[in-house]
């Protein structure tokens, strides 16, 4: 049987600002090699810091964190890293060629071994065609690639993704989907992704995590979360937020209800069969339903359950 090694370990790590604000809370993690990790989580969850954390932005007050088994308190290990932030990086005034050679330059490639790695670069993302040509008028897919590429310039073994096709149409998102997949099965790649899109984590990564308020709620591969729910997710579009609360309260005695807005998702083995049941006792207390459906529990409503904050609110901030 193959042991694993393990790319990322944090061992009770704890990070505050201040007195009261604790952004870590003794937090425990560990990220196999050469896997794709997905850590979700609303905003002010903790995800921010724990990036920070591991690519040496921000220290750990306690705790211990160790990448592909060295001490991140003892060794420099930002050149095992790359990063490729939501905010694009690309200079749009430098081509995609001379955006590549500053950054590699700025992590210490010279003469002949930068020429070489920057045609490579070029020559994997298939931008050798637009290299001479300024980046501001590259394609909102072109310039991801590009910020992938930048990531990649130095040869890291550990990749960090911030919601990597935020803004790419849906042809764009699928082809940046490939092209990681490549990076993990090809090379060996350890990707940490974080993204609001549920189906980008479901799609790419290997395990997923939920952060809320500093901790690991919830963990494993998307299936056994989606499996920790069991049965059917019965979603209830009432006609306001009002009428959702009521039903809500009315409902939370028989089953497992949260709500978002104005619809309620309810959880239950055998929906099909409870959904005539659930609506005759809406329609009783003369709840006004606007829609309804029973579906499969997809990794939205796993996020709803651990966090108790949908994706819609996410977003919108």
């Amino acid at each position: 049987m193959r042991i694993m090694k393990t790319a990322i370990e944090m061992k009770d790590v704890r990070k505050t600002y201040g007195k009261d604000i604790v952004a870590i809370d003794d937090l425990s993690l560990t990220v196999g090699e050469g896997t794709i990790y997905a850590l979700l989580g609303p905003n002010g969850s903790g995800k921010t810091t724990t990036v920070r954390v591991l690519t040496s932005l921000a220290v750990a007050d306690e705790g211990d964190i160790f990448l592909f088994g060295k001490n991140l308190k003892t060794n420099l290990l930002r050149n095992w890293v790359g990063c490729v932030a939501q905010a694009s990086g690309v200079d749009p005034m430098g081509t995609g060629r001379e955006n590549l050679m500053l950054q590699g330059r700025i992590h210490g490639l010279k003469g002949k071994d930068l020429k070489n790695r920057v045609e490579e670069m070029l020559e994997r993302f298939n931008l050798q065609k637009d290299a001479s040509r300024l980046s501001m008028k590259y394609s909102g897919g072109m310039k991801r690639k590009l910020d992938l590429a930048m990531g990649l310039i130095h040869h890291p073994k550990l990749l960090f993704l911030d919601e990597p096709t935020t803004g790419l149409d849906p042809e764009a998102r699928e082809d940046l989907w490939k092209t990681i997949r490549q990076l993990q099965t090809k090379e060996g790649l350890t990707v940490i992704l974080t993204t609001h899109y549920m189906e980008e984590a479901d799609e790419l990564s290997d395990r997923v995590a939920f952060m809320n308020e500093g901790r690991i709620v919830a963990e494993g591969t998307a299936e056994e979360l989606k499996n920790k729910l069991g049965g059917d997710t019965l979603s209830i579009q009432c006609t306001n937020n009002a009428q959702a609360d009521r039903a809500k309260e009315i409902l939370k005695v028989f089953y497992q209800v949260t709500r978002d807005e104005d619809t309620l998702y309810v959880h239950s083995k055998q929906g099909a069969e409870e959904l005539p049941k659930i609506l005759k006792i809406l329609e009783s207390d003369q709840t006004e339903v606007r829609s309804a459906s029973v579906s499969r529990p997809a990794l939205g409503d796993v996020y709803l359950m651990y966090t108790g904050r949908a994706l819609r609110e996410e977003t919108k901030q």
